[in-house]
Parts: C-alpha cells; structure tokens; sequence
C-alpha cells in the first residue's frame, strides 16, 4: 500500500496463525478494504475480496466454482482442498465434499440431500436439542466456574447430528475429537503430526460411517443415513462414498461451525453488557441476535472460488483458475452497507449478512444452525442469570484459517 496507507499483509499475517489477525482480524480488512478491495497475495497465489459487493457478487456467480482441481497445482485452494488421505490398501478413502463439487455434481447430491434440512425436519429436533441442552444444564448444578465449549457449545451440535444420523450410542467425545483433527485439512501449514491426526481422525470416522451405511441398508430406520441410502431422484442414487463424505462434512463442519456460532455468539453479549441487558428482558430477541452474532463475529471467515473464464471484479482482472478468497468476515463489517459495522448491535437489520454464504453453495445446514444456537444460548442464559467471563482465565481462539471460533471461552456461573 502507498500514500500513508500501512504495509499489505500477506500469508500468515491474513490468517488466524498471526496473532493480531486472530484477535481482531477488521483493522486489517478496514484497511485492505479502503486501499486495495482486491488484494493480490502472493504468498498464497490468490486474490482477497473485502467489499460486500465484490464478494456477494462472486459468491452468487455461476461462472465461478469451487473445484479445487480447477486450481493451479501450487494454489492456496489445492493446499487446503486435499486431505491426502488413502486406505492402506492404495484406494482412495475420500470424495470431494458437497463444499468443493461444482454442478451438476453439486447439484445433484443437493437435490438428493434437501428434504433432510427441510424447515419441518429441522423443526423436529427442537425437543431433542432442548433435551440436550437440559442434561447438559444439569450436569453445571453446583459448577461455579467452567469452559463454555468443552461443557456445552461443543457436545449439544455434535450430539444433534449424531442423533439425527441415528448414531445415538456413538461417542461424542469421538467424534468431537476426530472433528477437530479433520479439521485440520484446512491448514495449508498443517506439518506431519498434524496429517497424521487427519488421517487417523479421518478413517475412523469413515469405518462408523460406512459401517452404519452397511447396516441401514439391510434394515433401515428413521434417520438421516437411511434417507440417504433411500435418497432417490429417478434412478438417481448416492454411492456409499459420497454417504460417508457427507456423513463426515455435516460432522466436521456442521458441529464445529455451530459450536464457534454458539461460543461466539456468547462472547459478543459478555462483552456488551447492554446488549445482554436487553436480550434478557426481552428472550423473543434471540431469533434477531442470532443474526447479528453471524453477522459480527461468522464462524467462517472465508469462502473460496475459481473462475471458469477470465473476468474482471471491479478494476481486477481474474484469469481461468485464479483463487480467489471471498472473505465473509469482511464483507459482513462493510460500512457501506452496515452503518457502524464495528458495533454488536442486536435491534439491527442484519438479513442481508453473508454468515452462511450466498449463491448455490450457500449452507446447506442454517436452519439447523440456527435453531441449535437459538436454543442453546436461550436455556443457559436463563439457568445463570449472574453469568459472566471468568477475570482469571482469558479466552483462546481457534488457530486455523476460515474457521474462526474459540477452543477455550472461561466464564462464571454463579
């Protein structure tokens, strides 16, 4: 940057690794986003879009995919896209999840997966997350102090897909675990012991998915594997291997996403005593607050595409191939369409917030988000009235590209 405007950040500096990006990553988009909108970083080999406009715009293009085998081969899309992950024997162990499938695959596997996140499927597990949250509640009597995602944001999504999968007698601490190794694949700085974790996480959980898939088709049930072997559109049906790929995106991504949306969006009210002031006198607020925590502080931060041909967005030429790095975070604290955009504000109109993407890819499972946070923040603020962050215990963020949460939020309960 030129004329007074501060030196660009690149690499790492973008990335949850650096240590200031982490703790507050809009100062920098601010400033990318008034001087360069479209910010080349070499170091990566991909464009940052920082202006709502730009980044709405490509997310609903349909010129532009997600395929990272579009890519270049030493593009910051292939770094984090491929997991390397193989069976013993040589065979591949992985399909692309729905997240990185381009029509008519996309579509196709969309299609076939909808009626599981139909509003009236996802309306019937209120009482079962209610439930949950309830137990989990109850194990907290007479708990004064305690780590707000180990003990609750985290179990409650973890618990609600392994019970709309109907793998209610599966270990949660499993899969929790085996989540966040997977989840590393995201992490183009991920070293060997990392992979390592990834791989193991990644084939057990494929062994309890295809096991599940085996059974279900020679009996199945009322749950989400069984409509997914069921899943039919004219002879159109899903292989195992793209059940057990999606099994393990709705797992991976599904439980952490709606785990940092939960402790996010917790963070935000202990941190804005007046707005917790108001969400407890009046609870009906909560369907607005949501919003505004996706709006505020999305546990995904960025969303990548590629063009199908050259373009340009705005005055920036793309070529065929180009990463190109949509950065949600930023474009939902753009002040041209967010007055004050720095400012947690629940009363606010935050509809037109980019949270969960926009376009064909956008996710497939808000509605269930959604609800799980609604539900999960309603009943805890209501058991714990004098709740606050523990003074003696800082929070620690997530330190990983794209997924922006906390592994560690301490509060007080009584």
């Amino acid at each position: 940057m030129t004329d007074g405007a501060p030196r660009r950040p690149i690499g790492m500096a973008l990335t949850a690794h650096h240590e200031g990006f982490r703790d507050d990553p809009h100062p920098i988009y601010d400033a990318l986003r008034s001087h360069v909108p479209r910010h080349h970083d070499p170091d990566y080999g991909r464009i940052l879009l920082t202006r709502y406009d730009d980044v709405r715009r490509v997310l609903r293009d349909r010129n532009y995919g997600v395929d990272a085998r579009r890519t270049r081969e030493d593009s910051y899309m292939r770094r984090v896209a491929g997991t390397g992950v193989r069976e013993r024997s040589g065979d591949t162990a992985y399909e692309p999840p729905l997240v990185l499938l381009d029509d008519p695959g996309h579509r196709r596997i969309r299609k076939l997966m909808a009626k599981a996140f139909e509003p009236r499927a996802v309306e019937a597990m209120r009482p079962h997350i209610e439930a949950m949250a309830a137990e989990l509640l109850d194990a907290l009597d007479g708990v004064t102090r305690a780590n707000f995602i180990s003990t609750y944001a985290g179990p409650i999504p973890t618990r609600a897909i392994l019970e709309m999968m109907g793998l209610h007698d599966a270990c949660v601490d499993d899969f929790k675990r085996w989540s966040e190794a997977t989840l590393m694949g995201y992490d183009p700085h991920r070293g060997a012991d990392a992979q390592g974790r990834l791989r193991e996480a990644f084939l057990a959980m494929a062994r309890v998915f295809r096991e599940a898939v085996e059974e279900r088709r020679a009996a199945p049930r009322d749950d989400l594997i069984s409509a997914m072997v069921r899943a039919q559109e004219a002879e159109d049906r899903l292989t195992d291997l793209e059940i057990v790929s999606l099994c393990t995106q709705l797992m991976v991504a599904g439980n952490v996403t709606t785990s940092d949306l939960i402790g996010n969006g917790l963070h935000a009210l202990l941190t804005h005593p007046e707005q917790l002031a108001r969400l407890r006198e009046d609870p009906a607020c909560i369907d607005a607050a949501v919003e505004e925590m996706l709006r505020f502080d999305c546990p995904i931060t960025e969303t990548a595409r590629i063009p199908f041909a050259a373009d340009q967005i705005g005055d920036c030429p793309v070529q065929r191939g180009d990463t190109i790095t949509a950065s949600l975070a930023a474009a939902n604290h753009d002040p041209h369409v967010f007055a004050d955009p720095h400012c947690f504000d629940i009363d606010r109109d935050s509809s037109g917030h980019l949270g969960f993407g926009s376009g064909i890819h956008v996710c497939l499972g808000a509605s269930l988000a959604r609800l799980e946070c609604r539900i999960a923040l309603t009943a805890f603020l209501r058991r714990f009235p004098a709740l606050r962050l523990d003074p003696e215990r800082a929070p620690e963020r997530r330190r990983l590209p794209f997924f922006r949460g906390f592994t560690s939020l301490p509060v007080l309960l009584a």
